[in-house]
């Protein structure tokens, strides 16, 4: 009668508190799916590898299969609130509300990459120190002295040939690894990145609280957001510090690159960041 919009009249109509729940509750059930889903994939993963002789490509393949898989369970939040939720909230509210509603989903979706980030490194470093033990003791099989015969034992550096002292009659053999074995030297990263779990936690946690932190408007304002970046900074570092010495343990032609390695990885991920984040001041 006086023109009102029946919508702005009824700015939470029951029907569409119905609607916010049934949403609320969709979400929980594909946040539950995706967290269930995750130690499964681990077993499945590792269990593969035995069964499927150690092939790192088809158990690289199977993990790709399963991570694609998760990742669309976050897609369909994304389809589900588009095609469906949506169109029936907008019967009872002005589209500028479903803001909020809309939110729920991103921030869950947002939630789900370093969750998978956080098992893909948890999950490839213990396959790739499950194929590293496998071809160390496969190795050691036929690796005899060429003088003796004696029984000779590979301990580290299969990837790269090097010399091996016979305990038995002290002659020097040469070990050479197949080109099958040196073409997976990559598993080194799997391994140590995974060694390194705990300081990837730390410079996870640290980039996330200094990303939290909006940018003052007053230069005076600064002081919280350079102490995160410096904790971010010691974070990050030791982090990269972990993971090329643990790389260096499993090949010796890395022990004398870390700190090398470690710069270019610094400038890499977070000198940058941070400059950019100084033009600001």
């Amino acid at each position: 009668m006086f023109g009102y919009n029946k919508k702005k009249e009824n700015k939470q109509p029951p029907e569409f508190l119905v609607l916010v729940e049934k949403w609320d509750s969709f979400l929980k059930k594909i946040e539950a799916r995706f967290n269930e889903s995750l130690f499964p994939a681990e077993e499945a993963v590792l269990d593969q590898l035995e069964e499927g002789n150690y092939d790192m490509n088809s158990n690289m393949t199977a993990w790709s299969g399963i991570k694609a898989q998760l990742l669309q369970l976050a897609d369909k939040i994304e389809t589900t609130f588009v095609t469906k939720v949506k169109p029936q909230m907008l019967e009872y509210i002005e589209p500028w509300e479903l803001i909020e509603q809309e939110q729920k989903g991103v921030k869950l979706k947002e939630s789900f990459r370093p969750k998978l980030q956080r098992i893909e490194i948890i999950l490839e470093g213990k396959v790739a120190q499950k194929y590293y033990d496998y071809a160390i003791e496969f190795l050691n099989q036929d690796f005899h002295c060429t003088q003796c015969g004696g029984k000779l034992e590979i301990k580290k550096d299969i990837f790269r040939s090097h010399y091996v002292v016979c305990n038995y009659c002290n002659s020097t053999n040469t070990f050479t690894p197949s080109n099958k074995i040196t073409e997976l030297r990559w598993v080194v990263d799997q391994i140590a990145k995974y060694k390194a779990l705990k300081e990837w936690d730390e410079k996870e946690a640290a980039r996330k609280t200094c990303k939290a932190i909006r940018s003052p408007k007053e230069a005076n304002d600064f002081t919280k957001l350079k102490h995160a970046y410096d904790n971010w900074e010691t974070k990050e570092k030791a982090f990269w510090t972990k993971y090329f010495t643990e790389r260096a343990e499993y090949v010796s032609d890395y022990k004398d690159t870390i700190a090398h390695d470690v710069k270019v990885k610094m400038e890499l991920f977070f000198y940058d960041d941070r400059k950019r984040s100084e033009l600001q001041y």
